[in-house]
């Protein structure tokens, strides 16, 4: 009896945590489901199941760490129309469901997976799908709990029963955000540690679900995306490539609205290691996922890759030389700066200023060369930051 009395302590202090005293860290969190796998074995015999899925939820910070974390609650979404809850498994509620199984780190901090309900209606639209179903269930630990680094963490395994033939045979599933996160945060879902300190946590998988499924048209074995000297590097490759006719790469400042930055051709039929890489000059903090299209106009997005780079330098450019009336000045920076362009003659007579706001990637500033004669000049900047020292040639 004094055993049970400790752990339903344990539980309302816990629940308390997550709920309404707590104290909102600035610290911030990711969260994403990854590593789909997919059996083709039937699971339940002359049933409706045609298959099994496994997907992983991953936990980390994005910079420091987080010692003691003690209470997480969250689940997942899914499609029911495609997959299911295994017939084994209590549905609606269970703890410890058998379908559900944790990490080996988070089972060493103690913790268990209390009050899961794996059969919640709901509806929600996520990226171009429509879920219907969630989960949702209290992780608390007995023990000294977590520590959250950079490094992603598996927290916890699921399996489902597939219901379809074709791919994703197990449909999609997503994850929203904590309470304060983003994309579409979940009030019901959050971190929190010892202290009862809650922390936000954004999702990587809810504008772009987790396809749960074998046979892709397309296999990917590498996708990253990694700072360089001029800007961010996209890199990706396939091991196999079936009716393929396209990757189109898209960039998002906050995780939820896409642009195409550029498209690639893909091989269309293959079986042999493919590489692709593209470049984005602007840089800077984003996220970035790859579209991979079909020839039939089917595609599906790679997991998305989250970077903070900054260009390293201030390049310029100056068109035409000889110029006449007109001098372009093309300026790639790596930072919001307000500065003048000033034209010197070789007699070191400033002839010409301009006013320039200079923003962070590339610039393009037009200088009017009229009133000026023919003969060499000089382009410089007022700002000792910005090394711009062109001579170009004025030609009447």
């Amino acid at each position: 009896m004094k055993t049970n009395l400790t752990w339903k302590s344990l539980i309302l202090m816990v629940t308390v945590a997550l709920s309404s005293s707590y104290t909102l860290k600035a610290q911030l969190c990711e969260w994403r489901l990854s590593n789909a796998t997919y059996n083709s074995t039937d699971p339940d015999g002359a049933g409706v199941a045609t298959g099994s899925a496994t997907f992983t939820l991953q936990l980390h910070t994005i910079s420091g760490t987080i010692p003691l974390v003690t209470g997480i609650s969250t689940g997942y979404s899914y499609q029911s129309a495609r997959a299911m809850v295994p017939t084994t498994v209590n549905c609606p509620l269970a703890s410890s469901p058998s379908n559900i199984t944790l990490s080996a780190a988070f089972l060493a901090g103690g913790y268990s997976y209390l009050d899961v309900n794996q059969c919640s209606p709901f509806s929600q639209t996520g990226g171009t799908e429509m879920f219907n179903s969630r989960a949702v269930g209290t992780l608390q630990a007995s023990g000294g709990g977590v520590t959250l680094t950079t490094a992603w963490m598996d927290v916890f395994t699921v399996t489902l029963w597939t219901l379809n033939t074709g791919f994703p045979q197990g449909g999609y599933v997503s994850i929203n955000s904590t309470e304060f996160g983003t994309p579409n945060p979940f009030s019901s879902y959050a971190i929190a540690d010892q202290a009862a300190n809650q922390y936000e946590a954004n999702s990587l998988t809810f504008t772009t679900p987790l396809a749960l499924g074998g046979a892709l048209p397309v296999l990917f074995t590498k996708f990253d995306a990694k700072c360089t000297n001029t800007g961010t590097l996209i890199s990706w490759a396939t091991a196999q490539e079936a009716n393929s006719s396209k990757f189109e790469i898209e960039r998002s400042n906050d995780g939820n609205s896409w642009t195409t930055i550029g498209t690639v051709a893909a091989a269309g039929n293959s079986s042999v290691d493919k590489n692709y890489q593209q470049l984005d000059l602007n840089g800077g903090t984003a996220f970035y996922r790859i579209k991979q299209t079909d020839k039939d106009g089917q595609f599906i997005y790679t997991n998305v890759e989250r970077t903070n780079c900054q260009v390293k330098n201030i390049s310029s450019v100056i068109y035409p030389v000889p110029a006449k009336d007109i001098l372009n000045v093309v300026i790639k920076s790596d930072r919001s700066i307000r500065t003048q362009l000033l034209i010197f003659d070789m007699q070191g007579k400033m002839v010409k200023k301009m006013d320039a706001s200079i923003t962070s990637g590339n610039n393009n500033f037009r200088v009017n060369l009229s009133g000026l004669v023919s003969g060499d000049y000089l382009l410089r900047t007022n700002d000792a930051t910005i090394e711009i020292n062109k001579v170009f040639t004025i030609v009447k």
